[in-house]
């Protein structure tokens, strides 16, 4: 080789720096929770997020607006009431909150048995949003 050749970066430790015991799909509740435990656990765990990471107080544009700041004071329009069937039956979907939900025509699916999938696309997922339950991770839940 001469002097102005390059050698190609070859990462020797590739397949060893990604291999995992544990892959969990989703950082919410659920999917923090069981990373955590894994984690402690010594298992060598990856978190895939498809959603953006939810900066505390910058990415809270609304949080602090009173009623009267929003265009519909907080309600929902019909449009975005019959566009979003299934995420406007969420009590937590309000005109200041729907920037934090996965719109209806966003990932529509079909609804064979009733079950509302409200989803949220973010760090944290829906815990953000309280749009199901709190969890208490008593003896009582499980």
């Amino acid at each position: 080789m001469g002097l102005n050749d390059t050698i190609p970066a070859i990462n020797t430790k590739g397949v060893q720096q990604n291999t995992f015991d544990a892959i969990v799909i989703g950082s919410g509740m659920t999917g923090g929770w069981a990373a955590k435990e894994l984690c402690e656990k010594g298992l060598k765990t990856l978190v895939l997020e498809r959603g953006r990471n939810i900066e505390h107080i910058k990415d809270y544009t609304t949080a602090t607006l009173d009623p009267w700041e929003f265009p519909h004071r907080g309600d929902l329009t019909k449009k975005m009431i019959d566009d979003n069937p299934v995420v406007s039956k969420c009590y937590a979907f309000t005109e200041a909150t729907e920037h934090f939900f996965v719109k209806d025509n966003e990932h529509p699916y079909i609804q064979t048995k009733p079950f509302d999938w409200i989803r949220g696309y973010q760090v944290g997922g829906k815990s953000l949003l309280w749009a199901r339950w709190t969890q208490r991770w008593s003896d009582l839940d499980f």
